[in-house]
């Protein structure tokens, strides 16, 4: 059923309402305080109805309403008018986000501090599972006379390295012809696939180059695993200062969510690239977020899926202001991205990401 100007009217005053003051919201509140030129009989009803249509809740011990995750989605989709942000906003985060950084996990780690810093809610970047990506290229750089650094780009632009420590010196040579050899056996397969056959493809024939760099082949695993995408929160201990957060079910869902971060992984999973995502209450399927809202942006290179940054809060959260500011951030990371990647290719490199 479509709501009508006067209800939608009604029910975006209840929302700024609660989301001030966390408390349910009477029509006398709304008669007096949101100048709609109607009286607190006709608001009353109109909120009956509302809540009949399930898009406002009556808490037990209250007279007054609060909205539903369905109240919230439709204020979302179609009646609050995002805030611009302002220019002092936009510098710190422009500032946040330096144009000098060519690795993308420490771009998305200077987006998840300064989104934490702009906001009262907890911030998250997450690692995209790498299972079906492919690799494009291995390198092996000497670093030391038995230490090396492991490097694999993927085709997404992602890249993972790690250092090995070796038992002795490796010779250079010994390093070029592995390097050659893991790129010709390697290249254009995806992660899973070598992560599952690494002894045919690799340990059959490691010891006829070199049994001294060894090491590496268990590195080599070790980069490849990716089972598990990582979440990374900042600001965590914000939300245990909204009202919410002080009843004990309540917490302990948000606790549930730190801990074993399942939701947030799978949450990460869904949604568009390049958009914002809105993920409010019970719309999900996992009993923990029932009163919290997941806003997430999910960042790619050349289409491929390179990670997710969002904010998590109470339903009750600011979504005016915060989804413009999520938006603004994700396409500025966009920006360095593109930037980086022009770059690169004016300099006869590959994009560059983490």
């Amino acid at each position: 059923m479509l709501l009508d100007e006067r209800k939608k009217k009604i029910l975006e005053a209840i929302i700024e309402e609660y989301n001030r003051t966390a408390e349910p919201v009477g029509s006398s509140k709304i008669a007096s305080d949101y100048n709609l030129g109607l009286s607190p009989a006709t608001i009353r009803n109109e909120m009956a109805s509302l809540e009949e249509l399930g898009y406002l809740d009556k808490p037990h011990t209250s007279a007054g309403r609060i909205p539903s995750s369905k109240g919230y989605r439709l204020y979302v989709d179609s009646i609050m008018k995002e805030k611009n942000l302002s220019v002092k906003e936009k510098g710190l985060i422009d500032k946040a986000i330096k144009d000098d950084v060519v690795k993308f996990d420490i771009l998305m780690k200077e987006a998840s501090n300064i989104l934490a810093k702009l906001t009262d809610y907890a911030s998250i970047t997450i690692e995209p599972e790498l299972d079906n990506c492919e690799v494009e290229e291995i390198k092996l750089v000497k670093i030391g006379h038995d230490r090396l650094m492991i490097v694999i780009l993927a085709n997404n632009g992602i890249i993972k390295e790690s250092i090995v420590n070796c038992d002795e010196e490796i010779p250079e040579q010994n390093i070029e012809i592995f390097n050659n050899y893991l790129n010709y056996k390697l290249q254009g397969m995806n992660f899973k696939e070598i992560y599952d056959n690494i002894d045919k493809y690799v340990g059959e024939e490691l010891d006829n180059i070199n049994d001294k760099i060894v090491p590496l082949f268990a590195e080599l695993n070790n980069l490849l695993i990716n089972k598990n995408a990582k979440v990374h929160m900042e600001g965590a201990t914000k939300l245990l200062d909204f009202p919410e957060l002080k009843k004990k079910d309540t917490l302990k869902n948000f606790l549930n969510i730190i801990e074993t971060q399942d939701a947030i992984k799978e949450i990460a999973r869904t949604g568009y690239d390049g958009n914002i995502n809105v993920y409010i209450g019970n719309e999900c399927a996992f009993e923990d977020l029932k009163d919290f809202t997941i806003i997430t942006y999910k960042q790619s290179i050349n289409d491929k899926e390179v990670g997710t940054i969002g904010l998590i809060g109470p339903t009750r959260m600011d979504y005016k202001t915060v989804i413009p500011m999520i938006k603004y951030i994700g396409d500025t990371i966009q920006e360095k991205i593109k930037q980086g990647g022009e770059e690169n290719d004016r300099k006869g490199k590959e994009p560059r990401g983490d």
